[in-house]
């Protein structure tokens, strides 16, 4: 059976007449009654019961009439998904990011990407900046955001978000929004803050926020899971210094002490490999391009 004989035998099965089925397919009756009598002759079955007043489907025509219709759809179907596929408008894109980043920036990329991509999903992942790079490489993930700057010839990058900084306290402690004044204030207090890495601008710049004020912080606790830090300060174990964005992650009782009068700033990031082909990244780089981002 081909393609066009069954699309020809549908037209007919529907019309239940040779003349106008004809009409619709735009092609010469006797054509079209030789392309059925093939496809009878091929399948060795009767699909019509004809007379010079009527055509009756057989019980053979009725049932190629109904599979026939489920296999030309699904095969449309799959011709435009194909399509879809070829021009990156249907697919996947993999993010990985910092827990902030989901308070900030995921929202709204996402948003925008369903309304211009509707078929492109998204798999989220929260991904420790030391395994970002190792997944891009690996092809774990399509996309990264970071807040440490680096430097590599596969992986191209962009910021796209800047912030302030903020004092995380209990809402139950002494320091408040209203009678905040500098970070002196938290001087002896127990820090909750990420691990030190050599070479880590993110963590070198919370101290030299501190040390500016005169003394270095006294870590207590480590996580690398902005979650985990808030709720460590939550249960009074200690105070943090966080991207304000995390302000809006929870209903956690805590203040966010917005630090708007100091010089840092964390940046993040959106990284992808340089050499990927996928047309899906490449609407989603898109999309990026027309967000933009409110702190």
């Amino acid at each position: 059976m081909e393609f066009r004989q069954l699309q020809n035998f549908l037209c007919v099965a529907s019309e239940l007449h040779f003349s106008k089925a004809a009409e619709k397919l735009f092609i010469a009756q006797p054509a079209l009654s030789r392309q059925i009598q093939q496809l009878e002759e091929n399948l060795g079955v009767l699909l019509f019961e004809r007379d010079k007043r009527n055509v009756k489907l057989t019980p053979a025509g009725e049932y190629l009439r109904d599979e026939a219709s489920q296999v030309l759809s699904q095969l449309e179907n799959i011709s435009k998904r194909t399509q879809l596929i070829h021009k990156g408008e249907e697919g996947e894109i993999r993010l990985g990011y910092p827990g902030s980043a989901i308070y900030s920036v995921i929202p709204p990329l996402l948003s925008n990407l369903r309304l211009h991509y509707p078929h492109i999903k998204s798999k989220l992942s929260e991904v420790l900046e030391d395994d970002l790079f190792g997944n891009l490489k690996n092809y774990q993930l399509d996309v990264g955001f970071i807040r440490e700057p680096f430097s590599d010839k596969q992986i191209a990058s962009k910021v796209i978000f800047e912030e302030c900084f903020s004092l995380v306290v209990p809402d139950n402690h002494r320091i408040t929004p209203d009678n905040f004044e500098s970070l002196r204030q938290v001087k002896d207090e127990p820090f909750i803050l990420p691990p030190r890495y050599t070479g880590s601008v993110y963590y070198d710049m919370l101290v030299r926020m501190c040390e500016r004020e005169g003394f270095v912080p006294n870590v207590v606790h480590e996580s690398n899971y902005g979650a985990t830090i808030l709720r460590l300060v939550e249960h009074n174990l200690g105070v943090s210094l966080m991207p304000i964005s995390y302000r809006f992650s929870s209903a956690m009782r805590l203040n966010f002490i917005e630090l708007i009068n100091i010089p840092e700033r964390t940046h993040l990031s959106m990284a992808w490999r340089k050499d990927d082909t996928n047309p899906v990244l490449h609407n989603f780089l898109k999309v990026a391009d027309m967000v933009t981002f409110n702190s």
